[in-house]
């Protein structure tokens, strides 16, 4: 199985971004290629991908820095994308890990390392500026 790892250095306190990140409701303000949707239903959150529905939770532990996103893409089924943000003086490192699963090729885990990139942009520039709107 392989990894991807990558970081952006985001100027916002640690508390702030994982605050932010441990909300499904943001997952489409961040996540562009990733998440066009987002419900809660009785059971939990599904969110809607380009392809699909499926379950989504997010473990997240503020203290640590932790937080963990748990995709149910078939039912009895858990992919995990783990991630770190580390609180560097007024700012913060954060550190996205997202590996190839079993049966996604390889142009699927190239396509989705790219899209992760335009995201942390996205989410940089979200937890970077206010915007009035």
């Amino acid at each position: 199985m392989r990894a991807d790892t990558r970081t952006v250095s985001i100027e916002a306190p640690a508390q702030q971004v994982v605050t932010f990140l441990e909300d499904p409701a943001n997952l489409p303000r961040w996540a562009v290629g990733f998440a066009k949707a987002v419900r809660q239903t009785a059971s939990g959150w599904i969110v809607q991908t380009g392809a699909a529905e499926m379950g989504i939770r997010i473990d997240a532990d503020a203290q640590k820095g932790t937080v963990d996103f748990l995709m149910s893409p078939a039912p009895g089924v858990e992919v995990l994308a783990p991630s770190r943000v580390v609180p560097r003086g007024s700012g913060s490192e954060y550190i996205f890990t997202q590996f190839q699963g079993p049966g996604m090729s390889d142009q699927a885990f190239a396509s989705s390392i790219e899209t992760l990139k335009h995201e942390l942009i996205v989410l940089k520039a979200l937890l970077e500026v206010e915007c009035p709107l």
